[in-house]
């Protein structure tokens, strides 16, 4: 006998739930093995909106109408499918490339690739915990391939940093949850930030006729996926003519000093970029592209008019993120209070009935988490004062990251190598953090490498999703916690299980690179060149630091003021973010302030649908290559391949 609607309202459902953990696992494959296994590397979740995320809601629709068609009262409902949409998102911030990859890789290099030459057995193998790495007798088949995973002696050998950094994950996902818990109601309900990156899934979920049967969104659906499916028979057939969307290099334009200095720059049309930024504030929007152009001019007057050597961008780029950090704080600081008022003491500041968690359990669960990463890593080998330092660093980029794309919603946030070791070893300098320090936080550096899967914010719009749509939030917590710990266990199977048949050494992908980053140009480097604080880095640091705070004052005291620092934060560093996309987001900018300023608002509301189309038609035809790819092993096309 069916059951009741009612029973659908909160979209916690056990099909949902059986369904979300088939995607999740079916997901952490896909995920890796468009990162390792395809030429050139698919990263589908490299963008903020994750690929396979958005075509996974996709085909769970369409299947969903066919279903409904034959049994419309056992369709599931829009709630269920945003909890199985949800569930994807989980695994997609611990799987593929901006996680695993790094994660795996890392794990299995530093015994491996030690040489009488670099040294390693003597500058830092005695830091290395063995809890934490596999067994060096396991590892002989995954770098060479033609084995299989399923052997006693790789299960053996694995299982336990697989318990240990599954733990990890759980503890640090959870921790990240409970503060996300204590800031959503500031950030949602009292400065109702915009949450962009949940409007395309939200609708689709929803599936009302204002969306489906709307001819401006499949208008704009059809010309996205037009593009990009030249494109991609163009990759397979060279003789069929495509549209060029991704990098076109214009640095030639740019050889006699002093513009030889302005470094590399490249135009791009990427649809959904140009979609999601027509949802973005035009002052933010006009603020990205700008303080791009702004930093190239800086590079063209200090270096190629007055010589000036190392200009330590990404260094300022640490600075501005960690300054959004501490003015996210700051600004919720009257909140906080509250919370504090309600968690100790017996008056009631407001009701929390409604958040994630009790803001009790979620204090205290704040505090534990955190507790219990300080023991990990103290018993891996750190002191407290670096422990205090990584803990501190990592929450403030966190809070930035999720502060940017709550009130942003930027199509990428890359901050490219900008974790916890690099700004201690920057600010302290590497003698003074010292070498227990250093190893184990380069253990730790798959977590901030690039910061494009972040899991905090993606917890947060999930909050968002449950109260768009009537989920129970406080359930969603634990269908979240057990996406994760799923996703996490099914990613390392994924990646041990296809790097073992095919090896290591043989795939397309970064898995053995990121070592020979993490321990032979950082690490190996740290310890042989024990320096002071690095004076020009640390400066910088605080240039970004000191510009984002002085956009912020200036931003809250003149209403005409008109850039914003979030757009300056996004394109501080001379690569990654915004950078890499800025003239899409120039373009994306530029068609929403001529249909503002000329046709009205009301011509900007009849455009939303096409936009949302645009965006949609891209993630399903790009995911579609990525798809066949996949599943045929063959070479296809990357949206952004350089």
């Amino acid at each position: 006998m069916p059951k009741s609607h009612a029973s659908f309202t909160s979209g916690i459902t056990l099909r949902a739930l059986l369904i979300g953990t088939l995607l999740v696992i079916g997901n952490a494959y896909w995920l890796a093995y468009a990162a390792e296994m395809i030429q050139p590397q698919f990263l589908l979740n490299f963008v903020s909106l994750f690929f396979n995320a958005i075509f996974t809601l996709f085909a769970v629709i369409g299947f969903n109408l066919v279903w409904k068609k034959l049994s419309p009262r056992n369709a599931l409902t829009a709630q269920e499918l945003l909890v199985i949409y949800i569930m994807v998102v989980m695994v997609s911030t611990i799987g593929g490339h901006s996680m695993m990859t790094f994660l795996i890789g890392t794990l299995a290099h530093p015994f491996r690739f030690a040489t009488p030459e670099n040294e390693w057995a003597d500058l830092f193998w005695r830091y290395i915990p063995t809890w934490f790495v596999p067994e060096n007798s396991a590892l002989d088949d995954y770098f060479e391939g033609d084995s299989t995973f399923y052997l006693a002696k790789h299960l053996r050998g694995w299982i336990v940093p697989i318990l240990v950094w599954t733990g990890f994950v759980t503890l640090l996902w959870f921790t990240l949850i409970c503060l996300n818990t204590i800031i959503r109601v500031q950030w949602t309900e009292r400065e109702k930030l915009a949450y962009p990156i949940i409007q395309l899934p939200l609708r689709m979920a929803q599936g009302r006729k204002s969306f489906y049967k709307n001819g401006m969104m499949w208008v704009g659906f059809s010309v996205a996926a037009f593009i990009e499916l030249l494109a991609g028979l163009s990759h397979l057939f060279p003789q069929v003519p495509s549209i060029q969307l991704n990098y076109y290099s214009i640095t030639h334009l740019f050889t006699d000093k002093p513009w030889n200095a302005v470094g590399w720059v490249s135009l791009s049309a990427y649809p959904f970029i140009i979609g999601l930024t027509f949802f973005v504030p035009l002052d933010i929007s006009m603020s990205a592209w700008f303080f791009y152009l702004f930093g190239k001019a800086e590079r063209i007057v200090r270096v190629g008019m007055l010589g000036e050597g190392e200009l330590f961008f990404a260094e300022r780029a640490g600075g501005a993120w960690l300054a959004v950090g501490v003015l996210a704080l700051w600004g919720t600081r009257r909140h906080l209070r509250d919370v504090v008022v309600n968690c100790f003491t017996n008056k009631q500041a407001f009701d929390d009935s409604n958040e994630p968690m009790p803001y009790r359990v979620a204090v205290l669960g704040l505090i534990f988490g955190c507790i219990g990463l300080t023991l990990f890593s103290v018993q891996a080998g750190m002191n407290l004062g670096g422990v205090l330092g990584f803990i501190v660093i990592f929450t403030l980029m966190a809070l930035g990251v999720t502060r940017v794309r709550a009130e942003f919603g930027p199509p990428s946030h890359e901050i490219l190598a900008l974790d916890p070791a690099r700004l201690m070893a920057v600010t302290f300098g590497p003698r003074f953090v010292g070498t227990s320090n250093l190893t184990i936080i380069s253990f730790y550096y798959w977590l901030n490498r690039l910061n494009v899967s972040h899991p905090m914010p993606n917890q947060l719009e999930g909050f968002k999703l449950a109260e768009r749509a009537g989920i129970n939030s406080r359930k969603l917590v634990w269908v979240m916690m057990f996406a994760i710990i799923i996703g996490t266990l099914a990613s390392f199977w994924a990646f041990l299980y296809l790097l073992y048949d095919t090896g290591a050494l043989a795939v397309h992908g970064y898995v053995v690179g990121i070592g020979n980053e993490v321990f032979g140009r950082r690490l190996q480097r740290w310890i042989n060149n024990p320096t002071g604080p690095n004076w020009g880095g640390t400066q910088s640091m605080g240039i970004g630091a000191g510009m984002t705070w002085i956009l912020y004052f200036l931003r809250h005291k003149f209403i005409w003021w008109p850039f914003h620092p979030i757009g300056y934060v996004m394109t501080a560093a001379a690569w990654g973010g915004l950078a890499d996309f800025w003239f899409s987001v120039f373009l994306g900018w530029l068609v929403k302030f001529i249909i503002i300023t000329v046709f009205g608002l009301r011509a900007h509301q009849r455009a939303i649908p096409f936009f949302l189309g645009l965006v949609m038609g891209d993630y399903v035809f790009v995911g579609l290559w990525a798809l066949l790819g996949t599943l045929f092993n063959i070479p296809t096309y990357v949206l952004w391949s350089p």
